[in-house]
């Protein structure tokens, strides 16, 4: 499963390492559109009807298949038995700003994304829904997707140490970015 917050690269990622996996993509968010989970929408986007979710991913999850689970809605809506594995990608505040503006969000959803991504909310919740054992961080700051999904594989493959609580970007970040981050 890959996770984390949006604009982090986990689609990119999710691409790489299927196809060199040979497994299927499940992609959380298309799974919610294409199957009238969503249940509303507003101005900082879809909200979504988690319990059906959970319930059409569970059934797809039953069945015989190498899958890569991938969405930023993951902790909240998978079950932990049969995941191998749970990629949490993490990207610089400055850099996620960056991204995420490109992509149009409206500033109130960037000072969101970025204070979670500071907070590590995607680590803690993968954290806690799957255990530390299972959870792998990624910093995909400054790298190609192909290292990242190669480093994923790695570590899926226990070829590669599992850390998670590496990444600390409060050490990083100075008094002028928390102040334009949490000023929702």
């Amino acid at each position: 499963m890959i996770t984390g917050n949006p604009g982090t690269g986990k689609h990119t990622s999710a691409r790489l390492v299927a196809k060199r996996l040979k497994a299927e993509i499940v992609d959380i968010n298309k799974l919610a559109i294409e199957n009238e989970a969503v249940a509303s929408k507003t101005a900082k986007g879809l909200e979504v009807d988690m319990k059906k979710l959970g319930r059409l991913l569970a059934s797809i999850l039953k069945k015989k298949g190498n899958f890569v689970v991938v969405g930023h809605l993951a902790p909240y809506v998978v079950k932990p038995a049969g995941i191998d594995m749970v990629a949490v990608l993490r990207r610089s505040p400055a850099r996620l700003e960056a991204t995420l503006q490109e992509r149009g969000y409206i500033r109130e959803k960037v000072n969101e994304n970025v204070s979670a991504e500071i907070l590590g909310i995607s680590l803690y919740d993968s954290i806690k829904a799957f255990g530390r054992r299972k959870v792998a961080e990624f910093d995909t700051t400054g790298k190609e997707p192909e290292q990242t999904a190669g480093d994923i594989i790695a570590a899926a493959q226990k070829k590669k140490p599992r850390r998670a609580g590496a990444v600390d970007w409060l050490a990083v970040i100075s008094e002028e970015e928390v102040q334009r981050f949490f000023d929702y």
